[in-house]
């Protein structure tokens, strides 16, 4: 799900995260929260689980995350700044 600010830009509920762990890089998914100039603010520490009360929920869920690689990963390490694997 994408939502709208009051100017109707539009920003992604999930994004991908990244962070070195020893010699490999480990991704994730996480729900995002923005500022008011549509910049990351937060986002959870715990990485996105799929459970959902209808399939079609989970369908929307699942669109929802696939639309996060469509935006520049983020680091973890470096939040809100975008991963850049060295």
């Amino acid at each position: 799900m994408e939502i709208g600010d009051e100017d109707g830009d539009i920003y992604p509920k999930y994004r991908i995260y990244a962070q070195k762990s020893g010699v490999a890089t480990v991704y994730s998914v996480h729900e995002t929260c923005y500022d008011f100039d549509d910049i990351p603010l937060e986002y959870s520490k715990v990485p996105v689980s799929l459970i959902a009360l209808s399939d079609e929920d989970l369908i929307k869920d699942i669109e929802d995350i696939l639309d996060a690689f469509e935006h520049p990963i983020i680091s973890i390490e470096n939040f809100p700044e975008p991963y850049e694997d060295i």
